[in-house]
């Protein structure tokens, strides 16, 4: 892609490099450093969130910020009740993947709220669910972007109802109109324990590789020579994905 477009977008929209280089470079980390996190960089990261673009304009969001170490850690072991009831509903994917268990190792915690009263803003003939949801995806990518352009590090921690919602919302006193989708952990990577962590490997693979854009892009119309077969689709989530990994018989 860079072959394709430098020389038009260097000369001419220099902030797009910069951005291309940012989201190339990001990535969703597991293990990370106890080094404190300065509340500026805190805000600097919510300032650009808080732009990301909403269904109708409706701004859903909200965000509680948790830096103590007791209440992420008991953050961390309602998440993780998630986690732990997952392995056993579904043994094949991969688990190893999940943030969950680790939110409490970074120094900021992040709960990304969505406000289901702004749902009367979306149109009725659509799903409002929906709506505010992908709204709050926006929210959180753009969170992770500018996260990224600070040096720090993220995930993606999704909760979506249940138990542990349940027992978070009570630990943080979060009314009951707001959703809590994303918990989303900031913090400085470590790299040394990152490495050490021999299930994450599949991750560590996979985590860069991105389907070509030619393979991705019709102009015009739907190209039926780059339909991918269901066996090509099956292929990718077990050779490409950090979720299926096939294990030795």
């Amino acid at each position: 892609m860079r072959d394709t477009c430098s020389s038009v977008t260097d000369a001419v929209y220099p902030d797009y490099d910069v951005l291309l280089r940012i989201a190339t470079s990001r990535r969703s980390l597991r293990r990370f450093s106890p080094n404190p996190v300065d509340w500026s960089l805190v805000e600097a990261v919510l300032e650009v969130a808080r732009l990301s673009p909403s269904a109708a304009n409706s701004q859903p969001w909200e965000f509680v910020v948790v830096e103590d170490a007791d209440t992420r850690a008991r953050i961390s072991e309602a998440a993780a009740s998630l986690f732990r009831e997952g392995r056993s509903r579904d043994p094949s994917f991969e688990w190893s993947v999940s943030v969950q268990p680790f939110l409490s190792q970074a120094p900021v915690l992040i709960l990304v709220l969505g406000d289901r009263r702004m749902m009367a803003a979306y149109p009725s003939i659509l799903r409002g669910n929906v709506l505010l949801r992908q709204s709050l995806a926006n929210c959180v990518y753009g969170l992770q972007l500018a996260a990224a352009s600070l040096g720090l590090s993220t995930a993606w921690g999704t909760l979506q109802g249940g138990t542990p919602e349940s027992e978070i919302r009570d630990l943080l006193r979060i009314p009951d109109y707001f959703t809590i989708d994303h918990i989303v952990p900031l913090g400085y990577a470590d790299h040394v324990e990152g490495e050490k962590a021999t299930a994450l490997e599949p991750a560590r693979q996979r985590g860069p590789l991105r389907r070509p854009l030619d393979e991705m892009v019709h102009r015009g119309s739907y190209e039926a020579s780059k339909a991918r077969s269901d066996a090509a689709a099956e292929q990718f989530v077990w050779d490409c994905t950090v979720t299926r990994v096939r294990r030795p018989d």
